[in-house]
């Protein structure tokens, strides 16, 4: 068939390759008898707003019945099925409790949804620089003293934005922010994409919810048995919903998918049945890996040791970081042409992978031995960034991002642009942090980055030249 997007997907999905990436169903290789439900009654179930299936936007019945479950699930005082997913829910959390004008802090390494929610509301917006782990070569955490200062300086924010685990599984002691932050009257507002599995697993970090964060945002796809785009808002006692309504109203399709809803349904159920002894399983299933490949001295795992160290409080079990001198991109590269392993991410350092319930145990055997195989078939092939530090960089921002987005801009070689206002986005992707946003100050230490970027072949989007030989200024 003439189909090119069909057959590319059926294309990859022959290759049978092992995920330890996002969706959290791993091709239902588990064989959940729910999922399988959902997949035999696909065009069935694939409705619109008839009489007798309910209105996501105004549910009264099955989709409301849904949604009060999830909220008890999940520990919050109100959830919400979220189809567009994490990102339209990060608009609604930021821009329903704010207006604009109106200040917030956010980590400078927080996903890029909460910088376009910031420009969508015409925020004014301080960074919270992050802690960085040298081992790994990557941002952990935020410092307590950090946000406190943060904090007093900038009393009349409104809101502070957390990530709350990173991509990487580090948390920060969110306890306390929430602490400081009630304590000046601002809303902690906590993008828990990659968290949506604490909640079911005492062996996992506490939840937004329980630390009492005030909302969150949680990925289903990302680490549940949940079909991709699919995510869920919670809200806590006391904070105004009907601006979070408004926006989740305007940033959701009007044309919600029901297969999406059901999805997010079926997951929250196997995880109130099963989840606790899965998780138990995986947990398992991740430490005898760790065993085993602490022995091969060519590989270091970010595990519970390094809690405590650049800040970080408590760490995703379930997430596995794996650091080598072999640099992330090169092994991430080897695992998939050689032994049809697909990692989740890789950086110049690191590869990570997603670990969830549906992961059988030979998974876990054969990337292992995998591995143990490369340790030894590429012994001396070192990542010459091996020994980079990325400190984190100082950033400097000459005006907001939309009145930087709105200027008239010039495109100039990107080794002519330092000293110069940015007038886009440079996002390596993933994770979908931003090196740079419009409005800051292209510096010498940036240019350096996307130089290193672009030599590992680390995709960037954003920016409208995506080989980022030239860039956008004002």
């Amino acid at each position: 068939m003439d189909t090119p997007i069909l057959n590319g997907l059926l294309d990859y999905a022959m290759e049978e390759n092992i995920p330890f990436h996002m969706p959290g169903h791993k091709n239902n290789k588990r064989g959940f008898s729910e999922l399988e439900k959902i997949k035999d009654n696909l065009f069935s179930i694939d409705l619109t707003e008839v009489e007798g299936v309910d209105n996501l936007h105004n549910p009264e019945a099955m989709i409301k019945e849904g949604q009060i479950k999830l909220a008890k699930a999940l520990g919050a005082n109100e959830s919400f099925i979220l189809v567009n997913g994490s990102t339209s829910g990060v608009y609604s959390m930021i821009l329903g409790l704010t207006k604009p004008k109106d200040k917030i802090l956010i980590q400078r390494n927080c996903h890029r949804s909460v910088y376009m929610a910031a420009f969508l509301g015409d925020l004014e917006v301080e960074y919270i620089n992050p802690t960085i782990i040298d081992e790994f070569n990557i941002p952990v955490s935020i410092s307590i003293d950090e946000i406190i200062s943060k904090i007093e300086k900038n009393k009349d924010a409104k809101a502070i934005v957390i990530t709350y685990p990173t991509y990487y599984g580090t948390c920060a002691d969110l306890g306390k922010i929430i602490e400081a932050a009630h304590k000046n009257g601002m809303y902690v507002l906590v993008d828990e994409a990659h968290g949506a599995h604490f909640g079911f697993s005492k062996l996992m970090p506490k939840t937004a919810m329980e630390l009492g964060a005030d909302v969150s945002v949680n990925s289903f796809h990302k680490t549940l048995p949940s079909l991709t785009q699919t995510a869920v808002l919670n809200v806590n006692k006391g904070v105004p919903i009907e601006g979070i309504k408004f926006m989740l109203r305007l940033f959701q399709s009007t044309s919600p998918s029901y297969i999406f809803m059901a999805s997010v349904d079926v997951a929250r159920f196997i995880m109130e049945k099963h989840g606790e002894g899965l998780m138990e399983e995986l947990l398992e299933n991740i430490n005898k890996f760790k065993e085993r490949i602490d022995d091969l001295k060519e590989f270091k795992v970010l595990d519970e040791k390094y809690i405590g160290k650049a800040d970080i409080h408590d760490i995703d079990r379930s997430r596995i970081v794996i650091n080598s001198y072999f640099g992330g991109k090169f092994l991430d590269g080897i695992l998939r042409k050689e032994y049809n392993i697909q990692v989740e991410m890789a950086d110049l350092n690191n590869i990570v992978l997603i670990g969830s319930i549906s992961d059988k145990a030979e998974f876990y055997d054969k990337i292992y031995m995998a591995l143990k195989d490369i340790a030894v078939k590429y012994k001396g092939s070192i990542n010459k960034n091996v020994d980079m530090k990325c400190g984190f960089i100082d950033y400097k921002k000459a005006m907001s991002i939309k009145e930087a987005y709105y200027k008239e801009k010039r495109s100039v070689k990107i080794e002519n642009a330092v000293g110069c206002i940015s007038g886009e986005f440079v996002i390596p992707y993933p994770p979908g942090v931003p090196i740079l946003v419009p409005g800051e100050i292209i510096t010498k230490d940036i240019l350096e980055l996307i130089t290193i970027y672009k030599e590992n072949g680390i995709s960037i989007v954003g920016i409208e030249d995506s080989s980022c030989d030239t860039i956008n200024i004002l």
